[in-house]
């Protein structure tokens, strides 16, 4: 075992909090790769994974967080992500309040998570036929719309690469061979996650939304459950999944942001 790899552990022990929930050999094995920088405190591991934007991404393992040097990568920006369950915010609010007071930080965004277990959907003579899995060339084109209309800082913008891992869980519309619309989700065993929905604003009208929807509900009868994130105050888009049968999951994430 590696010597990281064993003062992870130790850390693990008594751990108070963390946004890693890796096993210690894969955040080991991270920690050596370039593009990731890491500090050891004697109450926690500290490691930031650099981005393809002017940021870096956050990553902590703390037992003591009153005891944290929060002079740490001082010369970077920083996004960290805290996910909670709703019934343990009493726990997590002083540590999201000094991750603010004491290093820095300011919330950038809070998401919450909805869901719905997966039900039959009627899609009797609906026509489908102008939706079309992504070939090899579409992705660039898919990847260059995501960055256009979603914030890195937020929706963890994925590369090409990843985007192909999604192929066949992603629905495109084409209008004269471009991509107007689609919709990217994750399949994780029976959960089908929705990552990506957009709708070019001139396309809007067109009922292409509600078209994808019903093809991604629908397509796989093995999923049994949906869940999609929301930004809290994005009432439209939580009225339109509600209409849906989505509810809140109790879970939340803050999205933290400290400028260098």
């Amino acid at each position: 075992m590696h010597r990281k790899e064993k003062y992870l552990e130790k850390i693990k022990r008594g751990i108070n909090c963390t946004n890693s929930y890796e096993s210690g050999k894969v955040v080991s094995s991270k920690i050596e790769k370039n593009g990731v920088l890491f500090e050891e405190q004697s109450n926690a591991l500290l490691f930031i994974e650099k981005t393809r934007y002017k940021f870096w991404r956050f990553y902590f393992y703390i037992q003591d967080i009153t005891k944290i040097d929060w002079a740490i990568f001082k010369e970077k920006t920083l996004i960290a992500e805290i996910v909670i369950r709703n019934s343990k915010k009493e726990k997590w609010l002083p540590i999201i309040q000094a991750f603010q007071k004491m290093g820095g930080f300011k919330v950038h965004d809070v998401y919450d998570r909805y869901f719905k277990e997966q039900t039959i959907v009627d899609v009797a003579g609906i026509d489908f036929s102008s939706l079309e899995k992504p070939n090899n060339e579409d992705f660039d084109s898919i990847q260059q719309l995501i960055e256009l209309n979603f914030s890195p800082h937020t929706d963890k913008i994925p590369s090409v690469l990843e985007l192909k891992e999604f192929r066949e869980t992603t629905f495109i519309i084409k209008n004269d061979l471009e991509i107007v619309a689609f919709f990217i989700t994750e399949k994780k065993g029976v959960t089908l996650e929705f990552r990506y929905w957009l709708v070019l604003e001139e396309f809007r009208g067109r009922r292409y939304g509600d078209l994808l929807m019903k093809r991604v509900l629908s397509f796989d009868p093995e999923i049994k459950r949906v869940t999609s994130w929301i930004r809290q105050g994005n009432d439209n888009v939580i009225h339109a999944h509600k209409q849906m049968g989505f509810k809140e999951d109790g879970l939340t994430n803050y999205i933290l942001h400290r400028k260098k």
